[in-house]
């Protein structure tokens, strides 16, 4: 009769927390569809004031982070394994792929071409002007891109992995402050991480529909319909995630990563046999030694001048890094069991890293020794979704490239969502078709609302509203996790 008790209680405390979950997004949810203009204007004006009050905090915040994986991987606990006794489940390869695509695989397509050519035409104050040049432009990407937000994922995930795998608790946020199941004070800490992945997944989705519009009208030469056509392909996005999500982790999002992986692949090697490979690696080694330099100045303040620029592009980066990271975090963790921490640490930030490095530096980097640079800047200036696509018309199989980025584009960003789907499910702590089809609706809704809107900043604005109390719970997530090694006893 007790543990009959116990387990009535356990069930009601599961569907507690996933109703008040659903609950608190469905209201969000449906105050962004009945009144977006408001809703949205009400989050962007929050998400500004904590940018400007709070954004050397947000700079400070992700490169300790940095610091901190490297200490852990290189120390004595690196050899510790995540789940004793377990081989890792997923190979190496499969591994990759999935941490890869779940983080951050539609942004590189996004941002490949858009981001250098922009920090070129509009480069920081602290920049001396005869210094702006493809290096620089490339090392202030790869500072938004590379190490710091792959170790805020890094560290995040080690924790769930940790707790999971090695004390035996559930995969939640709130696993890592109590050991008590389902403690109803914490569980707060998992609503709070719910609403900034669904945030989060929801800014990403309406800026990829946005890019795969500009692609098409570029390619075709015709409005193919405006607001119609992007709530069509929500839609189908929507029914591609959902049912990605329903076959689970190996049928669904496995597969589908695996599959992302090799067209990026394929992407990469088509776009580098087109422009100068030589000066693609010339490119790969000078804009990373400039990245090196530049990150002791970037890592710790801000500099007075460049303040706008910050707050436009740093401060917003590591903030939407932070509100996915109780997304890719317990994402990554639940793909790595039997990797030792060491092995964990070093390729969950170094191997995303390099590619991100190679990505753009065959995108972004080949425009610069090009005779387009002066078109694909001021396209890009004009619209962020359109340097990609001016870039590819002036290669010889352009067309092709194009329709490959689209399709691309959407693979990855249905991998994101039914990820994000999957780690939603598991925070409230089930994983019934129908608690996914409840997310999946959620999420389609605040993107609904987005899209109305189609504004690229206002998006990302969006997208890192959930992040802002998560800060606090991830940076206390690190303190606990540095005390738990020390405890920890072979």
């Amino acid at each position: 009769m007790k543990v009959s008790s116990l387990l009535n209680i356990s069930r009601l405390n599961q569907l507690s927390r996933e109703s008040i979950g659903l609950v608190c997004c469905c209201i969000m949810a449906s105050a962004f569809l009945i009144f977006p203009q408001t809703a949205i204007s009400l989050v962007a004006g929050v998400t500004s004031y904590a940018i400007h009050e709070f954004g050397l905090a947000f700079i400070i915040i992700p490169s300790v982070f940095v610091v901190l994986a490297f200490a852990i991987a290189l120390s004595p606990w690196g050899r510790i394994t995540l789940g004793k006794d377990k081989a890792p489940e997923f190979s190496f390869i499969s591994w990759v792929s999935m941490l890869f695509a779940a983080g951050m695989g539609s942004g590189l397509i996004f941002w490949g071409v858009a981001e250098p050519i922009a920090h070129y035409a509009n480069p920081p104050a602290f920049i001396p002007l005869d210094e702006v040049g493809k290096d620089t432009a490339l090392a202030l990407t790869y500072f938004h891109w590379g190490l710091h937000a792959w170790s805020l994922y890094a560290v995040s995930g080690l924790v769930m992995a940790w707790f999971a795998f090695n004390r035996s608790r559930a995969m939640t946020v709130s696993a890592s402050f109590t050991e008590t199941p389902r403690s109803n004070g914490y569980q707060l800490f998992d609503l709070l991480a719910v609403i900034a992945v669904i945030f989060g997944v929801a800014g990403t989705l309406a800026n990829t529909i946005a890019l795969v519009q500009s692609g098409l009208e570029q390619s075709l030469g015709f409005d193919i319909g405006g607001l119609s056509f992007r709530l069509g392909l929500l839609l189908a996005i929507t029914f591609a995630f959902t049912i990605s999500s329903t076959l689970g982790l190996d049928k669904g999002i496995r597969r589908m990563s695996l599959f992302n992986l090799l067209f990026v692949i394929v992407m990469l090697v088509a776009v580098l046999t087109l422009v100068d490979p030589l000066a693609v690696v010339m490119t790969i080694f000078t804009s990373s030694v400039s990245y090196l330099q530049l990150l002791p100045e970037l890592s710790w303040s801000i500099d007075d001048s460049s303040r706008g620029w910050s707050e436009g592009w740093s401060i917003i980066y590591f903030v939407w890094w932070i509100a996915w990271a109780p997304f890719v975090g317990p994402f990554i963790a639940r793909i790595s069991r039997g990797r030792t921490i060491r092995q964990y640490l070093l390729c969950t930030v170094l191997v995303p890293t390099a590619t991100t490095i190679v990505w753009f530096s065959v995108f972004g980097g080949s425009v610069f020794e090009m005779s387009i640079l002066p078109d694909v800047v001021q396209a890009t200036s004009s619209d962020f979704t359109l340097g990609l696509f001016t870039f590819f018309e002036h290669l010889a199989i352009g067309k092709i490239l194009i329709y490959s980025a689209i399709l691309l584009l959407i693979t990855f960003v249905i991998t994101s969502a039914d990820s994000a789907i999957f780690v939603t499910s598991m925070m409230t702590g089930s994983q019934a078709i129908k608690s996914k089809l409840m997310w999946s609706l959620v999420l389609v809704a605040i993107t609904a609302a987005l899209v109305l809107k189609n504004n690229i900043d206002l998006n990302k604005q969006i997208a890192i509203f959930g992040a802002l109390p998560f800060t606090l719970i991830l940076l206390a997530q690190a303190g606990i996790m540095i005390k738990e090694l020390i405890k920890h006893k072979e």
